[in-house]
């Protein structure tokens, strides 16, 4: 009932990334969307970020308010890399990021911006890139929604290492962490 609720209203985008040019919605709004569904549902979510022997994760755990039941489900994250911040934001950067996306994939709310496969690729595939439209891709960074998008897409198998290529620079090192998070 929740994501009848989410998939019966539109979904704009509300934020902008300007370094690397993409919409896309904002912690505020996924929860706001959320919280409209989980009230139209009589269901709440409660998010938690844990740590474990393979390191940092979240879980979403969803309770229906009528009947006690409850379910959970579970996302890897890691801690970001933030230049000029301390342990405690670094934390909280990396419970806002995966809260987010945990809320995103349960309640199915889509964001075809890290889709490589959704991108336009017909230029690229018909003809080389010069030297200098190759230099134009971005690079895949790892702790961003692009990177998580590439390591959910691998895993699922709708994409490949060489599709992600067509699209982003990737370093040795990052190509090294697709293919073992698929492994």
């Amino acid at each position: 009932m929740a994501r009848m609720h989410v998939k019966s209203h539109p979904l704009k985008k509300d934020a902008k990334n300007e370094f690397s040019k993409y919409d896309y919605f904002s912690p505020e709004l996924v929860s706001k969307i959320v919280n409209d569904a989980c009230n139209e549902a009589n269901i709440i979510c409660v998010f938690s970020l844990k740590q474990d022997q393979l390191g940092y994760y979240g879980e979403l755990v969803v309770y229906c308010l009528e009947s006690g039941e409850f379910f959970s489900t579970e996302m890897r994250t890691a801690k970001p890399l933030i230049t000029a911040t301390n342990e405690t934001q670094q934390m909280g950067g990396m419970n806002t990021y995966c809260k987010r996306y945990a809320l995103m994939s349960l309640f199915d709310i889509e964001d075809n911006t890290i889709d490589f496969d959704s991108q336009e690729n017909s230029r690229q595939q018909s003809k080389p890139a010069s030297k200098s439209q190759a230099n134009d891709k971005p690079w895949l960074n790892e702790n961003t929604p692009q990177f998580d998008g590439a390591i959910a897409k691998l895993r699922a198998g709708t994409t490949t290492i060489e599709k992600i290529k067509s699209v982003m620079k990737i370093s040795k090192a990052t190509e090294e962490k697709l293919k073992s998070a698929i492994i």
